[in-house]
């Protein structure tokens, strides 16, 4: 349940950046490669596998998801937390398969 949760949050992450970034004007291997490294630096965030410092502490965010049609009951990982940068390679193979330019 949690996994599937992520896999769709990292596709809605890699196709948003993608769908800017070509609004913007970027093409080709460019693309690519910046919907890469935006995409998996923000998953690394999201999910606290990048170094962030609070207060001369590690601060390490918990990605949880809401359920139920009130929203009222919470999913978060059993252990181990996230690993939405991890799945970022697979999706952008899927958005952009071959297609360098």
């Amino acid at each position: 349940m949690y996994e599937e949760r992520e896999m769709r949050m990292v596709d809605e992450i890699v196709r948003t950046i993608k769908d800017a970034l070509t609004a913007g004007g970027v093409e080709g291997a460019a693309l690519r490669a910046l919907t890469e490294e935006i995409s998996f630096s923000m998953a690394a965030i999201i999910d606290g596998s990048a170094y962030m410092e609070l207060n001369d502490d590690h601060l390490v965010p918990v990605l949880g998801f809401a359920e139920g049609r009130m929203r009222d009951r919470l999913l978060v990982p059993l252990e181990g937390g996230s690993s939405l940068h991890g799945l970022v390679p697979g999706y952008i193979e899927a958005n952009f398969g071959e297609e360098i330019d």
